[in-house]
C-alpha cells in the first residue's frame, strides 16, 4: 500500500491518526510496531490524549516502549487528562495500573530514562521501580 502510496499516512483522519495510540492502549506491541513501520505519526493522541509510548509506559511494556522509541516520539509530552508524561504514567501504572501485577515497569522505567526521559518531581511507584529511578541518580 505504502509503494503504491507514500503520502498514505499525511492523508489520514484523525480518526485514522489514533489508532496508532488505540493498538497500543490494547497492548498490541505487534500491530503498534507495525503501523510505525509503515508510517503512522508516532505522537498521535488516543483516549486522554495520550500517546503510544504513554500506554506502552501504562502497561509496564518494554517491548512496545522500546519499538516506539526507534521512531524518535516525544519523551515530555503531557496527557491531556492527568497532565503526565510516559515516565509518570509508568510510575503510576506500576502501582495503579491494569496489569501492575504482571508489567515489568521497572524495566520500562529503565527504557524511558535511558532514552532521556526527565526525571520525575519526587520518588514513586512501586520499590523496583523506585529502586530504578535511584539507580539512575534520583533523590528521594
Amino acid at each position: 500500500m505504502l509503494a503504491g502510496s507514500p503520502n498514505l499516512t499525511s492523508t489520514m483522519s484523525d480518526t485514522d491518526r489514533r489508532k496508532v495510540a488505540d493498538a497500543a492502549q490494547n497492548n498490541n506491541t505487534t500491530a503498534v510496531r507495525l503501523m510505525l513501520q509503515a508510517g503512522w505519526p508516532v505522537n498521535a493522541r488516543g483516549q486522554h490524549g495520550a500517546t503510544a509510548l504513554h500506554w506502552a509506559a501504562f502497561h509496564g511494556n518494554p517491548e512496545m516502549a522500546k519499538a516506539i522509541l526507534q521512531h524518535n516520539p516525544s519523551l515530555e509530552c503531557v496527557d491531556q487528562d492527568f497532565h503526565g508524561t510516559p515516565l509518570g504514567w509508568a510510575i503510576h501504572g506500576s502501582e495503579h495500573g491494569w496489569h501492575s501485577q504482571t508489567g515489568d515497569y521497572a524495566s520500562t522505567v529503565e527504557v524511558l530514562l535511558r532514552a532521556g526521559a526527565k526525571f520525575p518531581n519526587k520518588l514513586a511507584g512501586t520499590e523496583k521501580v523506585q529502586a530504578v529511578l535511584r539507580a539512575f541518580g534520583l533523590k528521594e
